[in-house]
């Protein structure tokens, strides 16, 4: 990763919130958070599970004070921190072993191989603090005893990590699906699903999703009596309603392994254009084929990706990154970005349901 990238991500996702840890009991723990941090922390239990009750419950707990809202968790911490298995994929959960067991330690964040994604999750859910040294590049994890013991628990108990592998499964898939298209509906997505995985009720299929939209990867409006998920690129409903009724809800169908290879962008290694592209940079730029991955990351699939949308930011930002990352001449920098336009013109797009 760029290093000027990666210091932005760190400062805005590390830095930003974190917290001077000091050794607390659970009470201690809870009550060292903030009202609004501690209705988060429980909120997750209403939503993924439907529970009115616990929904009524929570309403009513935002007109209490704090000490009603700590003893309320404290009575109910294991259905809590159980609903946090919806939310949190099987691939982060291998993540959170490696963080409870390095609990309470301070470490070099490359060692432990996190995700920024990770960390920024258990920070917003108050699941732990966090004491980020960007100086130093080294972290240092508080999660309360009381919160390992039951995570530990539950890591040991097959039904809840079977649910969780099986909810981790189907919203991969779904990732795959709305980054093949961009925006599709429920029913579409429904009808993809039941033919290329297993059977579901439908209503199921909605409440796995939905619980992982506190992810935060993408965005649901509703339209036409039914629900519409869009990629995180559409952040407005109107932009994601008009660019649904361009596409005229007309799909080209791939196999489950190509829609993980376009959503991953692996796709790219098997056209011709972007071998040309390769072949062109290898000939012409000494030792850029160590760097083929990197090339691939910031000139390719940001391309790509602005493309989708706009094709005049995906130039614009081409541009920029191409003359900072190989520091071309402007006749250079038309040919490659001329290369990198092929490249996309054989890549499948949203706005073509998927075509090319």
């Amino acid at each position: 990763m760029d290093n000027k990238i990666e210091k932005i991500l760190k400062e805005e996702f590390l830095v930003k919130g974190s917290k001077k840890i000091d050794e607390q009991n659970l009470h201690e723990y809870l009550n060292s958070l903030k009202k609004e941090e501690l209705i988060r922390f429980i909120a997750i239990y209403p939503m993924v599970s439907s529970d009115n009750k616990a929904l009524k419950e929570l309403l009513q707990l935002n007109k209490k004070p704090k000490k009603d809202i700590v003893q309320y968790i404290e009575e109910r911490l294991d259905k809590i921190l159980k609903s946090y298995f919806k939310i949190i994929k099987t691939e982060e959960i291998k993540q959170l072993k490696i963080i409870l067991k390095n609990n309470g330690v301070e470490f070099p964040l490359y060692e432990l191989n996190i995700s920024i994604h990770v960390i920024d999750l258990l920070k917003r859910f108050s699941l732990a603090k966090v004491d980020y040294n960007l100086k130093k590049d080294s972290i240092k994890f508080f999660i309360p005893s009381e919160y390992v013991a039951i995570f530990n628990r539950f890591f040991k108990n097959k039904k809840i990590m079977d649910e969780n592998r099986r909810n981790s499964e189907i919203y991969d898939y779904f990732v795959t699906i709305i980054n093949t298209y961009g925006v599709v509906p429920l029913k579409k997505f429904y009808e993809l699903f039941e033919k290329q995985m297993f059977k579901i009720e439908k209503d199921e299929l909605e409440n796995v999703i939905m619980g992982f939209s506190f992810n935060e990867e993408f965005y649901c409006y509703r339209c036409d009596d039914d629900e519409l998920f869009c990629n995180i690129d559409f952040y407005e409903m109107e932009s994601a309603l008009d660019f649904y009724n361009e596409q005229k809800g007309d799909y080209k169908e791939y196999s489950k392994k190509e829609y993980e290879m376009i959503s991953d962008f692996s796709y790219v290694d098997g056209l011709k254009s972007y071998q040309k592209l390769v072949d062109y940079l290898c000939r012409n730029y000494i030792d850029i084929s160590k760097d083929i991955d990197y090339i691939k990351d910031f000139l390719v699939i940001d391309y790509i990706s602005s493309a989708q949308l706009s094709k005049e930011i995906a130039d614009k930002n081409f541009r920029i990154n191409a003359v900072k990352i190989l520091d071309v001449d402007n006749r250079e920098l038309e040919y490659l970005l001329k290369l990198v336009r092929n490249v996309f013109c054989d890549y499948p797009k949203w706005i073509k349901g998927g075509r090319v």
